[in-house]
């Protein structure tokens, strides 16, 4: 058996014979990818042209030579060969002159409740398995964001199978429940948008990209992305017609009594309806855009890819009604999990993202994470230890 480059078509009837596999590890992915300026190959595990095994894998420049990476490994419909594509995998790298091969497993290593307590214990098994191929654990040079995401954050849906929307909300923490309240009264809707409203969808998740430190994607990326996962996926966005919520919020206002024990509510009101007001006269447009996402549809489960929002509305509950529409789209579906994916691992209080997936009550899965071989591992202390000097020469 030997690993090869195999065609689209090929790559696409294997994965059919496949029960579950991410999207990630899609040739609709592979299409996005490349649309990023990123090389990639769909390889597979072969014998006499027979196909035991898939991974879509993307190449990228490393100490003046190349790295081959798999963002969630390989896919098989017997899980031996997915390893023995592994195996294969050294040999292939060190023919092909790569320096650094990188397999990201999309398998559990344990599961924690959203606090980060442990639900159950740490499964080591893919560790073992992968060091008898020579692998080594991930050596820090991987980054946890890379590919699918080493903690995932998750919600169970099935208990609220087929529309029990009711008790999905009563399942949310009160800070959740109170801001869809909100976002109801405001009017705010959720919708899914069109292929020629990319460049708004684009907006949203440039800012967001910007404020937490992390590159965002082309608009060529987000477009062959539309086209290619068709109906596995929504591009949906949370919106507010400022003439609307500001009118609706008069008209409630207006129904109030003026008496000591409705003075909190009425001045509440008062103060939302200027603060739209003020949004009004900084705004463009009266339809504005609070929080988008990408939602990609499995077998499964549904997976929260990336979405984005403006700092300017924050205040506005836009991300709290995206989420809970997005998640009455899944039940639609009759999918039973709903994956918010990545988050920081870190239960300190100081990842923003885990606070705000948090308010819909989940869990955590870490996954197994990166695992590393190199095939050249003389050359490659050599230029790193070169690369490490000249940064230091170019330091003083």
């Amino acid at each position: 058996m030997v690993i090869k480059e195999i065609s689209r078509n090929k790559y696409d009837d294997f994965l059919k014979k496949v029960e579950t596999y991410s999207f990630l590890q899609t040739s609709e992915m592979k299409a996005s990818l490349e649309s990023n300026n990123r090389e990639t190959k769909l390889l597979a595990l072969v014998e006499d042209e027979e196909i035991f095994a898939v991974g879509l894998s993307f190449i990228r420049n490393f100490l003046g030579g190349k790295r081959i990476d798999f963002m969630v490994g390989a896919s098989s419909y017997n899980e031996k060969y997915e390893y023995l594509f592994y195996d294969k995998m050294k040999d292939y790298a060190k023919e092909n002159g790569y320096l650094k091969l990188v397999i990201k497993l999309d398998k559990d290593f344990r599961k924690y409740d959203q606090e980060g307590k442990p639900l159950t214990d740490e499964d080591y098994s893919t560790f073992y398995k992968m060091q008898e191929l020579g692998y080594i654990r991930n050596d820090g040079t991987v980054p946890e964001y890379d590919g699918s995401p080493d903690y995932q954050f998750v919600k169970d849906l099935s208990d609220f199978l087929p529309d029990d929307y009711d008790n999905l909300l009563n399942s949310f923490n009160k800070n959740a429940q109170r801001k869809i309240k909100k976002a109801k009264e405001l009017d705010i809707r959720v919708r899914e948008i069109r292929k020629n409203e990319m460049e708004d969808f684009k907006s949203l998740t440039l800012e967001t990209a910007k404020r937490q430190g992390f590159g965002d994607k082309s608009i060529d990326y987000y477009n062959t992305f539309y086209d290619e996962f068709s109906d596995k996926k929504e591009f949906l966005v949370a919106e507010i017609n400022l003439n609307n919520s500001i009118k609706r919020l008069e008209e409630i206002l207006s129904g109030i009594k003026e008496n000591n024990k409705n003075k909190q509510r009425r001045d509440s009101l008062k103060n939302e309806i200027e603060s739209l007001k003020d949004l009004k006269e900084d705004a463009s447009r009266d339809i504005i855009p609070l929080a988008n996402m990408i939602l990609v549809y499995q077998n499964n489960q549904a997976i929260y890819f990336l979405g984005g929002s403006l700092t300017k509305y924050q205040k506005l509950p836009g991300p709290f009604i995206l989420q809970f529409e997005a998640m009455k789209r899944i039940m639609k579906r009759g999918i039973k999990t709903y994956n918010f994916f990545g988050i920081d691992g870190v239960y300190d209080g100081s990842d923003g993202v885990l606070r705000f997936k948090q308010n819909f009550n989940g869990y955590i899965v870490r996954k197994t994470g990166a695992f590393i071989y190199y095939p050249f591992p003389k050359k490659y202390k050599s230029l790193l230890f070169l690369k490490k000097s000249k940064n230091k020469l170019s330091n003083i």
